[in-house]
């Protein structure tokens, strides 16, 4: 081990040993061992090393000052008491989940100038950012016993709050303000160019907003041993710096290594530099300017300096599993990659591709350093970490420069450029990081993918710390050699050791087999999302609420509500519609209810909207109150009122408006509940001989009334209020008498939807019963002959439902007062006449 290794050695063990026995025994040792010395040369050296590594952290923890200073003893501060309102800034955010702002708030506590840091769990609207200041309510309690409360301790939060109500009441101004500002334009123009969820992966990975990476995908790349790829790591560093090395590759040593510092440096700033992102830096810098000043066999005494200055900065690092992780996977590639890799080769006869075993060594190499922290840390093992991993790293460094393009073209786009600029931008970075997805979905449903390690899982990782570096350096010591340069695409993600200016020359016709190969895919894209002729609606599983989108045959597109949750809803949305026409022809609110708002105000960001329908009433909610600011904003969509007697005409689907009656919906609602409900638009849509009803949230007491009037029976039904036993009475369903009943419902929501009664009443009549909380989204397609098919992607797949000869006829729609059944409806600039005909009458009144 060099002279660095023992340095790093030292620090490590005095911020292990310093704060629990005493810094100052820990400096007396360290002197003492540096006086007394060693035996021989190399053992004087290493003693030394380790004393001086051990001293300077010692003296560090005494003098305790500057950042990263490590918290005092003593009780900690009284948490507020009462409902607030407390003002504070935003430290950081968390991913948005279940229609709610997860972040991290430092509130102010008393005229003293103390604060404190609580995790609130604000509202979904007004979106926040690090560095502004808010004011929310709600009680802030003590954090939680478990995983998640020790977590908070040692990130310093005192308090967790569930907040009801939220403000933004400005941001603090400075460069680290406009900083974050650029950040989060940046991702607003990856957004702009790329779809859900592989905008918010691309933000992740480029710009270090891991914020905005879908919880969900977040996951299932944490399960397959690859949650490196969706946050700043030494790997997006080392490929920035191999980028740039090879750019500048006509300069001198001297000269790139101050560019590569650059480089650097300038990528940290804009990824955020959090703590984590500068850490990763320092290890992967350092070693990168080691093999760029020629220095490569230097690489490992690189990485003991790294360490150890980090621990004098900050001796609380050596608990932090990020720096533990980074640290040792980069060791691990520095000591094991080429033996590894040279096994492979001679395992496989030769037969393996030479990028491949690299590939493959690097991933071996850095997971096997990493397991003891892995099993100790976490407790979970992911087995087919070495298999996934291999598929995606050479994907992530294309990918990277994918999304840095379409960055621009988005860019271009947010400032008033032709979307167009944006959409042909951000296709490749889509179609690569799709296929990154893809690879990790599927990596993440193989059975025993990874497996939770309960206690004594501990003894496994001792066993560990043990075992495989014995393993590894026994290797080691039969195979040795000067690592060669690495292509950039063999990069492994927590590696510090690629070159810094790899070269990888270019294939006889690479550039025409790359374009010939994306002319196909784009035209396998357009004849895949071309319009089919056949009427599609779908009820989309966003949860415990509504959304339903309804495609026409000719291409028209109608969405009816929103759900709760807004960031679902487009992860949704651009999972069905093509990244190159977003657009939603007739927009409908049925009621202002959150759980059928919340996720539009977003929408109206993202896409370009026709028409707006709704009832004329003002929702209680911050989804709604965002909706119609949104709604009242230059160059927003028009806006019109629905009522019993309306209809509306999607390409060749003829809708009937059959509730409201017109005058029956005040401005303000009378109450938060029925009286929202009971003033839902409710829809009778025909196609092709085919009908369905889509009833919104109406209750028991206007079933009644539209039974009455002789609603015919219908093929698909939306039932009612999520299936709650306020709804579909049985006057109702004999009426209706569907085919086919679809409840949209959130898994294990609190209000016990859909009711067993309501289930049970549409079963008896002869429905074939779906449930999005069960079956997932439920898709019904009607063919221009008729025919029906339903599919689901739930847990309870159901490809296809025999459904009988077409209905009677409906009855011919009675009059209403100033119906205009000729009067077009109007349209919004820029949106294609042919891909949605229709036209509506709206009475004069609304």
């Amino acid at each position: 081990m060099t002279s660095a290794g023992w340095l790093a050695v030292g620090a490590i063990a005095a911020a292990l040993v310093a704060p629990g026995v005493g810094a100052l025994v820990v400096l007396v040792a360290a002197v003492a061992v540096t006086i007394a010395g060693g035996q021989s040369a190399r053992g004087r050296r290493a003693s030394r090393a380790t004393a001086i590594g051990a001293a300077a952290v010692a003296l560090r923890v005494l003098v305790a000052v500057g950042p990263g200073a490590l918290p005092t003893s003593g009780a900690p501060s009284p948490l507020p008491e009462g409902r607030g309102p407390w003002h504070g800034v935003v430290e950081t955010r968390g991913s948005n989940r279940e229609g709610a702002q997860p972040a991290v708030v430092r509130i102010d506590t008393g005229p003293a100038g103390l604060s404190v840091l609580v995790a609130a769990t604000l509202p979904r609207y007004p979106d926040v950012e690090p560095g502004q200041r808010i004011t929310f309510d709600g009680t802030i309690d003590a954090p939680p016993d478990g995983p998640y409360g020790t977590y908070l301790a040692r990130i310093g939060v005192a308090g967790t709050v569930l907040a009801r109500t939220l403000s933004v009441d400005g941001s603090i101004d400075g460069p680290a303000a406009a900083l974050e500002r650029l950040r989060r334009g940046a991702g607003d123009a990856l957004a702009a160019a790329i779809p859900e969820p592989e905008a918010g992966l691309a933000a992740g990975i480029v710009v270090g907003l891991r914020d905005q990476v879908d919880r969900d995908l977040a996951a299932a790349y944490t399960t397959v041993g690859a949650s490196h790829v969706v946050a700043i790591s030494g790997w997006n560093i080392a490929i920035v710096a191999a980028t740039v090395g090879a750019l500048a590759g006509g300069l001198g040593r001297r000269r790139r290594a101050v560019v590569l510092v650059g480089a650097i440096v300038a990528y940290v700033l804009f990824a955020g530099a959090s703590a984590s992102v500068v850490r990763a830096a320092a290890m992967a810098g350092v070693v990168l300017l080691a093999r760029e000043t020629g220095r490569a066999g230097r690489a490992a005494a690189a990485l003991g300096w790294a360490a150890a200055i980090l621990l004098v900065i900050e001796p609380t690092l050596v608990t932090d599993a990020g720096f533990q992780l980074s640290s040792l996977a980069t060791a691990g590639i520095l000591a094991w990659a080429d033996p590894l890799e040279q096994r492979l080769r001679r395992v496989a006869g030769g037969r393996l591709p030479g990028w491949l075993a690299e590939s493959l060594g690097v991933s071996l190499a850095a997971q096997a350093a990493t397991l003891p922290i892995v099993l100790a840390t976490f407790g979970r093992l992911a087995l087919i970490a070495p298999l996934s991993n291999l598929l995606i790293v050479p994907l992530v460094a294309p990918a990277m420069a994918a999304a840095a393009v379409a960055l621009i073209g988005g860019a271009v786009a947010v400032l008033g450029g032709p979307a167009l600029v944006a959409t042909i931008a951000g296709l490749p970075a889509w179609v690569l990081l799709s296929i990154m997805d893809t690879i990790v979905r599927t990596s993440a449903a193989v059975p025993f993918a990874s497996i939770g390690l309960d206690p004594p899982w501990s003894a496994a990782a001792g066993a560990a710390v043990v075992i495989v570096p014995v393993a590894a350096w026994r290797l080691r010591g039969r195979v040795s050699r000067p690592r060669a340069a690495a292509p950039a695409t063999a990069v492994h993600p927590l590696s510090a050791a690629s070159p810094a200016a790899a070269r990888v020359k270019p294939l006889p016709g690479r550039a025409a087999l790359i374009a010939l190969a994306v002319a196909v895919g784009a035209v396998g894209l357009a004849a895949a999302h071309r319009p089919s002729g056949e009427t599609r609606i779908t009820v989309i599983d966003v949860g415990q609420g509504d959304s339903i989108l309804v495609e026409g045959g000719r291409g028209g597109r109608m969405l009816i509500d929103g759900g709760p949750d807004p960031d679902r809803l487009i992860v949704e949305l651009d999972r069905r519609l093509p990244p190159w026409d977003r657009r939603i022809d007739l927009l409908v609110l049925t009621h202002p209810h959150e759980d059928h708002v919340a996720g539009l105000p977003i929408l109206l960001d993202r896409y370009r909207i026709g028409r707006v329908y709704e009832t004329g009433m003002r929702g209680p909610g911050p989804g709604y109150a965002a909706f119609a600011r949104d709604l009242a904003a230059h160059g927003a969509p028009p806006v019109a009122t629905l009522s019993t007697g309306s209809r509306i005409q999607l390409d060749d689907i003829g809708f009937r408006v059959l509730w409201p009656d017109p005058g029956r919906v005040p401005r303000e609602p009378p109450d938060a509940g029925r009286g929202i409900n009971d003033v839902s638009i409710v829809l009778l849509g025909e196609v092709a001989g085919r009908r369905f009803l889509l009833t919104g949230d109406v209750e028991d007491d206007v079933d009644p009334i539209l039974a009455s009037r002789g609603i015919p029976p219908v093929d698909i039904l939306k039932v009612a209020h999520h299936g709650s036993g306020t709804a579909s009475t049985p006057a109702f369903v004999d009426e209706v008498r569907p085919r086919v009943a679809i409840v949209s419902a959130g898994a294990g929501n609190p209000y016990g939807h859909p009711a067993k009664s309501t289930i049970d009443r549409l079963g008896a009549s002869g429905a074939r019963v779906l449930r999005t909380d069960t079956d997932g989204s439920v898709a019904v397609s009607i063919e221009a002959d008729g025919t029906i098919a339903v599919a689901t992607t739930g847990a309870r797949r159901v490809s296809a439902l025999p459904i009988g000869p077409r209905l009677a006829a409906a009855p011919a729609a009675g009059p209403a007062a100033g119906l205009d059944p000729a009067q077009p409806l109007g349209r919004a600039p820029g949106l294609p006449v042919a891909s949605a005909a229709f036209s509506c009458g709206i009475p004069s009144s609304g």
